[in-house]
Formats: structure tokens, sequence, C-alpha cells
């Protein structure tokens, strides 16, 4: 799967629902994402993905992990999320080659700011692959995917994503849910797919933490040659 596609993954796996679908549930207690009988797959996505919206601006850090197929190990790859739902995502790889990635509105961009050359394209998130995972609300998602959740030992909740489709750029998404906590304080915390080809991909999120939205961080950078792509 080329670098578009596992990014627009990965960014409509971390995105929130929109805003008809951030609507809390008639029950979002605590107790629903603890307790001990199997949870509510989507009602735990929207209460997690809910809550990520209400937040605010937020970075995290992150542990990319990237298995090709027929191995049990990969590469791994370290760097910041920001966040500012439901319009703009960046992800800033640190180590070990650094590079950029900005998701915000209808534009995506691309960039190694060592070499001062980047990628510059428009997405019609109606059509590119996964982000119906961002665009369309839980009763919409129920039609196109199959979800199944079950607790975890250490309290989150892991819930499983399998496309009901049989062709599909993503064959199974895992997300893991950080279930302990206050209600309005549930983050993603472990984002994973795996593609056609049977590559494997996981996003370990740590750190969240509030920032300014003011700035620069969600504005591609100055002094790059843009390359325009369809």
């Amino acid at each position: 799967m080329n670098w578009k596609v596992s990014l627009l993954l990965s960014l409509a796996l971390v995105a929130p629902l929109p805003s008809s679908a951030q609507k809390p549930a008639p029950n979002r207690e605590p107790k629903q994402l603890e307790g001990t009988a199997a949870p509510d797959a989507w009602e735990t996505l929207r209460a997690a993905r809910a809550d990520l919206a209400e937040a605010g601006t937020l970075e995290a850090s992150f542990t990319q992990t990237f298995v090709p197929t027929g191995f049990s190990s990969g590469e791994k790859e370290t760097g910041k999320l920001a966040l500012a739902l439901p319009d703009c995502l960046r992800w800033d790889y640190r180590d070990p080659y650094p590079k950029s990635f900005l998701l915000c509105g209808g534009n995506a961009w691309a960039w190694n700011s060592k070499d001062k050359t980047g990628r510059r394209y428009a997405v019609d998130r109606k059509t590119e692959p996964g982000l119906d995972l961002l665009l369309l609300g839980v009763d919409d998602l129920k039609t196109r995917y199959k979800a199944t959740a079950s607790p975890l030992d250490d309290g989150r909740i892991e819930i499983s994503l399998a496309p009901k489709a049989k062709i599909s750029p993503i064959k199974q998404a895992i997300l893991v849910v950080e279930g302990k906590g206050a209600a309005g304080d549930r983050r993603l915390v472990q984002v994973s797919y795996r593609d056609a080809e049977g590559n494997q991909t996981r996003f370990d999120l740590t750190d969240y933490r509030e920032i300014p939205r003011r700035g620069t961080t969600f504005s591609p950078p100055s002094g790059i040659v843009w390359d325009d792509e369809r």
C-alpha cells in the first residue's frame, strides 16, 4: 500500500466522527467502558472520538511499527501527532528519518524539511479509501463494517473493525481505547491495521496534552518546493 493511502487510513482511524455522530450516547457512564460484560464496540468508539473532539487542540507522541507480510517484527519510527479536529491532523516523524504529513480541510501535504521538497494534493474525503471511517456516522458505518469489542486486562477496550466488502484497501483495523478515568477523558492509545497485502501498521499513542492552535502547526511550511499531485 502506497504512502498516501497509508497516511489517509491512519488519519481516518484517529480522527473523530462528524458532528452528527459526536453527540453522546444516552448512557456514557465510565462503567460501560470498564464493565466486565462485553462492551458495545460502536458506543465505545463513538464516546472516545467525541472526547477527542471535545478536548480541543491536542498533541501526542507516537511510535509507528511496520511489519511486512511474512515477518514477525518490523521497523519502528517515532514522532509527534497534532490534532485540531475535525479539520486538521499533522504527523511529524523525527527518528530515524524526519518527514511530515499534514491533512487540513480538503488538502494534504507531505514533505521533508531537510530536502526542501514536498508533495501537495487535493483530498476528496468522500472517495479516498478509508476516509469513510472519518466521514460517516455510526449507523452508516454499521452497514460497511463488522465491529466487535473486548475488555483487556488493564481496563482498556479493544475494538476490531472488518470491512463487509470483499475488496477493500484495509482488511482489519484494531483500535484500543483507554477505558479508565472520568467520562470526557477517553483516548485512543493504539491504532493498527492490516492492508490487502498482509502488511501490518501499528501506532502507539502516548502523552496526550493540550496545545494552543495559534502559530504555524497546521499550515504547510514556507521554503518548500511543492510537487502538485492528483
